[in-house]
């Protein structure tokens, strides 16, 4: 590389240029056994990685990371015995993240990742359940509530968005960075894993203070594995599908009660998203949680789970 590439490159925006995510939340990978305990034995056909964790045929939470994290985001959870007493968390590794597998192939759109969860619904017979998305999960899981609410409409009982994707505006401007060809590439290559990762979450935390080596390490594992870089830019290139505009139409379908966290200081995507999805989603009701960045599941549980407590005990049908 010449001096004069290094000067441009030293230039650049690398909080933007290398924050890596459509709808970020950290590279991940499973959550911590000895902070949460032992997870009860899962498998799938789709090949995605899953744990699951809390009471015995308890109603079933699926729960989705976003781009570029894992089951690690949710790593927090377990800490409450009121929600892992009550109810069978059950964490999923999309295609292309932390322990899934992540081939060098293209079909890493979102409408695929939906496509695998959902058979992994079907496969699992899950009932009574409860999807719960954050960031690009969010995004995937408005897709399977209205496949649900469309064709099985039986089995779904709830969802839960945390500073959740879903239009095609608003976008950070890494996603464009992300789908220019080459630009693309060197972004995710340039920097070492752990650097990136620590930019990464500097974006997506309100609180500095709260991240850790032992968490930067974490977040960095999955895209310094074999195909993890591959993964996670056909993930982002793929993430807005070509019918956006035909699948927000339909978020007025979404036939459950819904909550909508969001983070007040949220960098990564501005709380106006979470008040259109509130406007667009009949059933739903937002929670704006202050001091909060992207990932308040992770940032401050203790200000996140009693409202998904709160919510899922409501006997009535309304959020």
């Amino acid at each position: 590389m010449t001096p004069r590439v290094e000067k441009c490159l030293v230039k650049a925006d690398w909080s933007l240029a290398l924050c890596l995510l459509l709808y970020c939340s950290a590279f991940g990978q499973s959550m911590d056994k000895e902070a949460t305990g032992r997870a009860s034995e899962c498998s799938s056909n789709t090949g995605l990685h899953c744990e699951i964790y809390g009471k015995e045929g308890g109603d079933p939470i699926l729960a989705l990371h976003g781009l570029g994290s894992s089951t690690y985001t949710w790593r927090k959870l377990n800490d409450y015995p009121d929600l892992i007493h009550n109810y069978r968390l059950i964490l999923v590794d999309l295609k292309g993240a932390g322990q899934s597998p992540k081939p060098r192939d293209k079909h890493y759109s979102i409408n695929e990742q939906a496509d695998l969860i959902y058979r992994f619904i079907q496969e699992h017979d899950l009932k009574k359940l409860t999807i719960m998305g954050n960031s690009y999960g969010g995004a995937v899981s408005l897709l399977l509530a209205i496949r649900l609410c469309e064709q099985d409409p039986g089995r779904f009982s709830k969802l839960i968005l945390i500073d959740s994707g879903g239009y095609n505006r608003k976008l950070p401007g890494h996603l464009k960075l992300l789908r220019t060809p080459i630009l693309g590439w060197i972004a995710l290559h340039i920097l070492p894993a752990k650097t990136s990762a620590r930019m990464i979450l500097k974006k997506t935390y309100y609180d500095k203070r709260e991240i850790t080596e032992i968490q930067v390490e974490a977040y960095a594992g999955p895209i310094a594995a074999k195909g993890g870089r591959h993964a996670l830019l056909q993930t982002a290139k793929q993430a807005i599908p070509k019918n956006i505009d035909e699948i927000t139409a339909k978020y007025k379908t979404i036939c459950v009660p819904t909550l909508i966290l969001w983070g007040r200081q949220d960098k990564v995507i501005p709380l106006e998203i979470g008040e259109q999805l509130r406007c667009d989603i009949p059933n739903s009701r937002l929670e704006i949680i202050d001091k909060a960045g992207h990932v308040p599941q992770e940032e401050v549980p203790g200000k996140v789970i009693p409202l998904i407590l709160e919510f899922m005990t409501r006997s009535d049908s309304r959020p």
